[in-house]
């Protein structure tokens, strides 16, 4: 188990990709039924979370992780012991284990239950703090809607009402 760690989540290399077709496209081509892919980043302790990507480090599908770290959020409002652990499986990703020990979140990279992801013992019960994980998630959710709105004023609304709905 590692101590209490900084958590930092930013965002970078943000495309776009439509339904079908694996192109890498600017924001200003988003629409309401387009992917948000890039990197995200979750730095602990200086060292990034990895296997986050499918194809690659910049290939975090946005919607789809924003969901997940909203339901962690949801989940572990109010409970001092909480466990979430997000295992898609998909091209032969681990899964994702966070707890929450009181004023404490944990992350694990443990062993897929649904594909042949292996855990990472590098990633065993890496610590930080709840409430810095919520501060960063909620600095983090404004600065990447702002960004949608700032380079895809015209679809950005439509786009984070489909598929980045806060939870709770």
């Amino acid at each position: 188990m590692q101590q209490n760690s900084i958590i930092k989540i930013t965002f970078e290399d943000l495309a776009v990709i439509k339904v079908g077709n694996k192109t890498r496209l600017p924001l200003a081509e988003l629409d309401a039924s387009s992917h948000i892919h890039g990197a995200l980043l979750i730095n602990i302790g200086n060292r990034f979370v990895p296997y986050m990507g499918y194809w690659g480090a910049n290939d975090v599908c946005f919607s789809q992780w924003i969901g997940e770290l909203e339901r962690i959020r949801h989940e572990f409002k109010g409970s001092a012991q909480a466990r979430y652990c997000f295992d898609e499986g998909e091209q032969g990703q681990p899964a994702f284990l966070f707890e929450r020990e009181g004023e404490m979140m944990y992350l694990s990279i443990i062993d897929s239950a649904i594909s042949d992801g292996e855990g990472d013992d590098d990633w065993q019960k890496v610590g930080f703090s709840y409430r810095e994980f919520i501060s960063e998630y909620e600095a983090f959710y404004k600065r990447f809607s702002a960004e949608l709105q700032r380079l895809a004023p015209t679809a950005a609304s439509e786009w984070v009402g489909k598929f980045l709905r806060r939870v709770g």
